[in-house]
């Protein structure tokens, strides 16, 4: 899969966390399964994730691993 900055993609999996904070997991507040976001930044640790932004649902942004998503247009 080549992903780059910028991508339109389409989440194909609903997480169940939102983040986690001082060893809390904190509920998601939104249903992002089927949901369109653009890719913003991506990160090659030792699990490669991506972060997307949805902004139809006020610019909430959410890491996702490439499996997590599918390739809808990719940007110039």
């Amino acid at each position: 899969l080549s992903v780059k900055v910028g991508d339109l993609v389409r989440c194909v999996w609903q997480p169940g966390v939102s983040i986690i904070k001082n060893d809390c997991a904190l509920a998601m507040k939104h249903t992002i399964k089927g949901e369109l976001g653009v890719i913003i930044d991506k990160d090659f640790g030792e699990h490669p994730r991506y972060t997307i932004i949805f902004p139809q649902l006020g610019g909430y942004t959410h890491p996702l691993m490439p499996s997590a998503f599918e390739m809808i247009s990719e940007s110039w």
